[in-house]
């Protein structure tokens, strides 16, 4: 298996090498032209190549879509009900903040992992939703159910989708990202698109709870604009911005998105089907939530413990044949095979040759 893991664990693409990161500004501070350039051009390659309307702004962040998504809670939050999606891990997490962080009265509507929560939409409330979920595997299957005419925002955690499939990004308000997954990219910085609705927000409304510069989208009471032109709101990993940028190069190479969401949902459709078809581990997501490119997430039947997951994994970890496959620690026990288009479809035939033989004998 190829060891070049990123942060996620997501793997590089094909013919990545430390070499191809050599860019004109790696060695420059960010604040100089030839950085700011390139950070510029790093932030409308995005937007051009996910499709995101040419009325909304797109800013590099820190601390990942983790950071993205606390930005867009304590930014966006606070002026009307909020409703949360929760289905993962993650989505859990933003509940948490929402009610013991902002102290927020906020309504859940809570799935089981595997399964999506009601199709709930009130046009008056903010809503949080992860369109894609990481530690499950579970997508929207459609996302008919948004209502366009609406007061209030409605803010997306698309870390396991973007770059995997496409996103309706014009029916939201807030999508937070990172390069981590779709892209095999480093961790550290996030993306936020914001639609024109959300930037009049903005405009019109700062919460009452202090918000920490780092997290802060105004300069004192007006918006920090620089933020969308690559003016970044902390000094950047410049090494993380060259990766990213070999990685867009890499999308363009492919013939762009639509290439990358074809090869990743070569890459679902052959795991998921082997999974279901394997005697003895059963997918975590039915087929028809199962998200078309992303995490593949799947029970082993003779495992009911985390420590048994680890201990079978540690054994192809132990003899270098395969790295990284056990679901979050906060989800289900349960492994995690991430499927995007940076993974290889002969990646995942080895990988599944050696799991049905390791695990028939362990």
């Amino acid at each position: 298996m190829r060891p070049y893991f990123s942060s996620g664990p997501c793997v590089k693409h094909i013919g990545w090498s430390l070499e191809k990161l050599d860019r004109p500004f790696l060695n420059r501070s960010h604040r100089s032209d030839v950085a700011k350039k390139h950070i510029k051009s790093i932030i409308e390659r995005q937007k051009e190549l996910l499709n995101i309307p040419h009325d909304y702004k797109l800013a590099i962040v820190p601390a990942s879509a983790t950071g993205a998504m606390e930005m867009a809670m304590w930014c966006f939050l606070g002026s009307r009900g909020v409703d949360v999606h929760v289905m993962d891990v993650f989505s859990k997490i933003w509940a948490y903040d929402i009610k013991h962080q902002l102290k927020l009265s906020a309504h859940v509507f809570e799935a089981e992992y595997g399964m999506l929560p009601l199709l709930h939409h009130n046009p008056e409330h903010d809503l949080i939703m992860a369109i894609s979920a990481t530690t499950t595997g579970v997508a929207y299957p459609n996302t008919d159910w948004i209502k366009k005419d609406r007061n209030g925002l409605v803010i997306v955690d698309a870390t396991a989708a973007a770059f995997c499939f496409d996103i309706p990004f014009s029916l939201f308000d807030v999508v937070a990202f990172s390069w981590q997954k779709g892209l095999g990219g480093e961790a550290a910085h996030g993306m936020l698109a914001l639609s024109p609705r959300a930037l009049h927000q903005l405009e019109t409304y700062i919460p009452s709870w202090p918000i920490p510069r780092i997290m802060s989208l105004w300069l004192g009471e007006k918006i920090n604009h620089g933020v969308f032109e690559g003016l970044t709101l902390n000094t950047p990993s410049m090494l993380a911005l060259a990766d990213v940028e070999c990685a867009l190069d890499w999308v363009d190479s492919l013939g762009g998105t639509n290439a990358l969401y074809k090869k990743a949902a070569d890459n679902v459709s052959f795991l998921y089907n082997w999974v279901s078809n394997t005697p003895g581990l059963t997918p975590m997501a039915t087929a028809d939530l199962q998200a078309k490119g992303g995490a593949v997430c799947f029970y082993a039947d003779k495992f009911t413990t985390f420590d048994e997951y680890r201990a079978f994994a540690q054994t192809l970890t132990n003899e270098n044949l395969l790295f990284d496959i056990v679901n979050h620690a906060h989800s289900k026990p349960s492994f995690r095979v991430w499927c995007g288009a940076t993974v290889e479809k002969s990646d995942l035939v080895s990988l599944t040759k050696i799991f049905s033989d390791k695990i028939s004998t362990f």
